[in-house]
């Protein structure tokens, strides 16, 4: 995605939350972040490129799914970024045999790993 799609998506979202930019800085701060109202405005205007990090804190002061705003933008947050380098082959592979499962299949997986996960504590 482009820098200037990626912006439009941020003031979108921004304003479907009747947020303004005031409000954004000061949520932003409220998490510990610290960014102007101009460089907010230069990342929806397309004329920054910001971090993942301030990405993901934008996405949380935005209401809105972390992987699923990463997902929107084609890209990944840092932690399954790390999860696919520790494991490159393992985990493009599962993907890639797991494509076409549907919701409920989807949940019976996630319901065995949990399960995996307990039985190794």
């Amino acid at each position: 995605m482009s820098r200037k799609s990626l912006g439009l998506l941020i003031r979108k979202l921004r304003k479907e939350k009747d947020l303004s930019l005031r409000d954004m800085r000061d949520n932003l701060g409220d998490l510990g972040m610290k960014m102007s109202i101009v460089t907010i405005s230069h990342i929806e205007n397309g004329r920054y490129k910001t971090s993942r990090k301030n990405l993901k804190d934008l996405a949380i002061v935005l209401d809105v799914n972390v992987d699923i705003f990463f997902a929107e933008i084609n890209q990944v947050d840092d932690q399954i970024g790390d999860i696919i380098r520790e494991k490159p082959i393992q985990v493009p592979k599962f993907l890639r045999t797991a494509k076409n499962l549907n919701d409920e299949d989807w949940g019976k997986v996630s319901d065995f790993v949990r399960n995996l996960k307990k039985k190794k504590k």
